[in-house]
This record gives C-alpha cells, sequence and structure tokens, in this order.
C-alpha cells in the first residue's frame, strides 16, 4: 500500500474491530525491515482467518537509534487501535509502552516478508490451539466486544 494515511491513529482508520489489527515496521511494505523507535514507516493490515487488506500506511522522518524516548510518541499515538506490531527490534522502555496501550509487540528477525507473517497468523486464526499470545487477543477482542454491548443495554434507550 503506497497512500499515506490522514487518520489520527490507526483505530480511526479501522472499520471491523473484531478482525486483528497488524502494524509492521516496514520501509517499503513488503518485509519488516525496521527497527520500532527509528521505523521510517508502519504498514498497518486488517486481518481475518479469510481475508487481509490494508488499512493504513504512515511515514515518520529518519530517526537516530539513540534512546530518545520523544521520538516514540508520534509513533505510540498514532499506533493506537493496532493489536500488534511486528518489528526487527524494540527496545524495552518501546516495548513497555506499547504493552500498556493493549498493542502486542513482536520482534522478528531476518527480514521477513508481510505476506508470508500474514499467511502464518491466518493460520493460527484458522487453528483450534493458536499460539497463547494471539489466543489472548482474539479473546479479548470477542469479550470487549460482548461488554460494549452489555454497556449499550444498561444505557436507557429513548425511543
Amino acid at each position: 500500500m503506497s497512500t499515506e494515511s490522514t487518520h489520527a491513529c490507526v483505530a480511526d482508520a479501522v472499520k471491523d474491530t473484531s478482525r486483528l489489527i497488524v502494524a509492521f515496521a516496514s520501509q517499503e511494505g513488503d518485509i519488516v525491515d525496521q527497527h520500532f523507535g527509528s521505523s521510517q514507516a508502519f504498514h498497518v493490515w486488517s486481518i481475518s482467518a479469510e481475508s487481509a487488506e490494508p488499512v493504513a500506511q504512515r511515514s515518520f522522518g529518519h530517526e537516530k537509534q539513540d534512546g530518545n524516548e520523544d521520538k516514540l510518541k508520534p509513533k505510540m499515538l498514532w499506533l493506537v487501535g493496532a493489536d500488534v506490531v511486528y518489528c526487527g527490534s524494540i527496545g524495552g522502555s518501546a516495548t513497555r509502552q506499547l504493552v500498556a496501550l493493549g498493542i502486542n509487540p513482536i520482534q522478528v528477525k531476518g527480514g521477513p516478508d508481510v505476506d508470508e507473517l500474514i499467511e502464518a497468523l491466518q493460520a493460527q486464526l484458522n487453528s483450534d490451539s493458536p499460539e497463547f499470545w494471539l489466543a489472548n487477543i482474539v479473546k479479548r477482542k470477542r469479550s470487549g466486544g460482548e461488554r460494549r454491548f452489555e454497556m449499550m443495554a444498561n444505557d436507557s434507550w429513548d425511543e
């Protein structure tokens, strides 16, 4: 996907919150080739067991890997709404901040293809026993939806 997202954050770009929302730290969008903190771009996909579609992409300026925490803020703010972010490497502070936002960071080595990672996620979503971290995300998304309907039912409705 080559078009730059105009959304303030990933959550604004997502139409179906029941799907897995995955960001990839990737300069061109084809392989995971960026360190989280100095990533020049994130490409976001909406993934289900049956399909995957790009939903947003945001470029960031060139950043040094210098431990400067200020460069993380715009990335964190934009990634709100993602469930997972794949990156080539990530520091402890960024990991803690992502987890606090409900985003599961996954560090991958060797510049894996985004398409292959999506296929692997889809295979797990089709599995009776996905990896523990993915099963937790799916469970959270399902229970979050049920709680939302419970809250709506408890609100008074004026018709």
